[in-house]
């Protein structure tokens, strides 16, 4: 049925239209089906069915659905009923308890891309494929179907490194130390990182502020060849589809363990990724609060990697407080670069990132891997290949840590008593950045004078804010007012202890008995 379109500013999460009943009734059309509208191209949307609000011959769709079908306010498009898609039919079978195949799986996943499935029926599929009822072949069916959905990198070389890290600890600006050392190493990683969602930075937040991040896949390719390593944003080229599935997750707040499994893991086999070292930060605050957690975690990322040709493994980090002295995108880029240019700097950062660095390095067979990582970092190995790297990425290549300055309006914070630092709440010191504009201010932010452990006088400088405007660091003030982001008292302090890398899963023990057993196997045996 042809009708015109009428365009209605009502925003709309996904594609949905208004009809008038009497075109659905000669279409047969009720208020639970959908319709196909075609136009230049075509769309998929939920019907609102109206007698008295929608003109017979016209059809009231937003924006969203105008521009997926290519229609004007006013133009002709041809609308027909849309029969449920047979991926509907494949999630009420996995709601039922049913095991789905690669093909069931491809096909929701497809649809899913299309928009032909909306998100109520996202948000079934993606609870109903939980972790008590998938199991890790069809985590891995899902991975390999988000991974075709979008481009996928043949960089023509193995191994190919990368690490990830399931996030919810502030300030974790290892990435482009841990990949400046590996590549110097003559080690390829491509690792592409996200912008942040609910945190006050992401890595490709605060590598923004130096160089691009936003690459298209033969820039990458180009720039992984020169430099064997990058650092940039893992857009919506590769994986796409897990975007999708995150939006219908939003509202619900949930985060179910098979699909972000499958969302992390897509986007490593869409680069080539063969070997990954997953970072899980424990802590209360963090995703992963214990080690029963880490290692029930561990072992999925381990066993779902195995089925998919991916050599995975995990170190459980600690996050009691925040990874360095600064929240923020260029507070965040200048503590980076400067540890990169000193080969030295605050313990937690490089104990991280060389910790992280060092794993990596032993999974391609070095012996102490961490210690070849500190000398490739004190050396100013890891600082050329940085700047290498940087100007492959359209950056400067005199760039300098002092180059990066904050916003121009700043407030410091000081201590009311004489005492140790007890702790930093994560939550509170990240509202406190983000009141402040971060991380769409570059130049906003907090920086930590003093951390954890650390014994302070009255009147001494615990923190500074910063922001781009005085109405923001106001705001920031207010926040920080109104909760506790450090406390300081006269009790011992056991936080800021230790190592950063606590557990690694396996074991280099288990590792070294893995290779024992590969290297004397009797001829005709293998691993199953």
């Amino acid at each position: 049925m042809k009708l015109t379109v009428i365009s209605t500013d009502v925003s709309m999460s996904e594609h949905t239209v208004m009809l008038n009943v009497s075109d659905c009734l000669a279409m047969g059309v009720s208020p639970m089906d959908r319709v196909h509208i075609t136009g230049i191209s075509s769309a998929t949307a939920s019907v609102v069915i109206s007698e008295t609000h929608v003109v017979k011959g016209t059809v009231m769709m937003g924006s969203l659905t105008m521009s997926k079908c290519g229609a004007d306010d006013g133009s002709l498009v041809d609308v027909t009923f849309a029969p449920m898609p047979e991926s509907a039919r494949s999630i009420r079978r996995k709601i039922d308890g049913e095991t789905l195949d690669s093909e069931a799986i491809s096909s929701i996943v497809n649809d899913i891309m299309t928009g032909d499935l909306s998100e109520k029926e996202i948000l079934a599929f993606v609870s109903a494929f939980n972790v008590n009822n998938s199991d890790l072949a069809e985590v891995a069916h899902l991975t390999r179907a988000m991974a075709a959905t979008g481009e996928t990198v043949h960089l023509g070389v193995r191994p190919v490194f990368d690490f990830h890290s399931l996030g919810g600890v502030p300030g974790n600006k290892i990435t482009p130390i841990v990949v400046s050392i590996v590549a110097a190493e003559g080690l390829t990683i491509p690792k592409l990182s996200s912008r942040a969602v609910s945190s006050a930075c992401g890595t490709s937040d605060f590598v923004d502020t130096f160089c691009n991040v936003e690459m298209d896949t033969e820039s990458l390719i180009d720039a992984i060849r020169r430099c064997k390593g990058v650092f940039a944003c893992g857009n919506e080229d590769y994986a796409p589809v897990g975007n999708r599935i995150i939006q219908a997750e939003r509202p619900m707040g949930i985060d179910p363990r098979p699909t972000m499994m499958a969302s992390i893991m897509s986007k490593k086999v869409a680069i080539g990724t063969t070997h990954l070292l997953m970072d899980f930060p424990m802590g209360k605050d963090a995703k992963v609060p214990d080690l029963k957690a880490a290692e029930s975690l561990a072992n999925s990322m381990i066993g779902l990697g195995s089925l998919l040709g991916i050599h995975v493994e995990c170190a459980i980090t600690r996050a009691d407080q925040a990874i360095g002295r600064a929240i923020g995108p260029i507070l965040e880029a200048r503590e980076c670069i400067g540890i990169l240019e000193a080969g030295k700097g605050d313990r937690d950062v490089v104990d991280k990132a060389c910790g992280m660095a060092g794993i990596i390095l032993e999974m391609a067979g070095a012996e102490d891997g961490r210690s070849k990582a500190m000398e490739v970092l004190e050396s100013g190995k890891a600082h050329e290949r940085f700047l290498d790297i940087v100007e492959a990425q359209g950056g400067r290549r005199d760039l300098k840590s002092a180059d990066l300055v904050p916003g121009e309006f700043s407030k410091d914070v000081h201590a009311k008593r004489n005492g140790t630092v007890q702790y930093i709440d994560s939550s509170s010191i990240v509202a406190v950045a983000k009141a402040a504009g971060a991380p769409s201010d570059d130049g906003a932010g907090v920086y930590f004078h003093h951390k954890a452990g650390d014994e302070v006088s009255e009147g001494d400088t615990l923190f500074t804010i910063y922001a781009e405007s005085q109405a923001k660091l106001d705001r920031a003030v207010e926040s920080a007012r109104s909760r506790r982001p450090m406390l300081v008292s006269e009790s011992a302090c056991g936080i800021g202890q230790g190592p950063m890398v606590i557990a690694r899963i396996p074991t280099k023990e288990m590792l070294d008995l893995i290779r024992f057993r590969s290297r004397n196997r009797p001829h005709g045996w293998r691993t199953e």
